[in-house]
């Protein structure tokens, strides 16, 4: 069986876990949601302030079957847009 490597962002509430969990396929889309909504701002330099008091979310690496990619398993990875030249 063929597998992969997904992220997946796993949210908190009082520090357990409220079973709510969103996948994708690279690190940097997983960080990038986690910190946005930690911070509540999706600002670039998010990090710099206070972090969401109600929940906290954390990604982790997960290995999945390659099967329920994109069937059982949707990815919320922004759509990247090559620019026309």
């Amino acid at each position: 069986m063929d597998t992969m490597m997904i992220f997946v962002l796993i949210v908190l509430e009082r520090n357990q876990p409220t079973g709510e969990e969103f996948y994708f396929r690279e690190l940097t889309s997983c960080i990038e949601y986690s910190n946005a909504l930690n911070t509540g701002s999706v600002a670039e330099n998010n990090f710099i302030f206070s972090q969401n008091p109600y929940f906290k979310t954390y990604c982790r690496v997960r290995e999945i079957p390659a099967s329920s990619a994109g069937t059982k398993i949707i990815f919320r990875d922004p759509v990247v847009r090559k620019d026309d030249d």
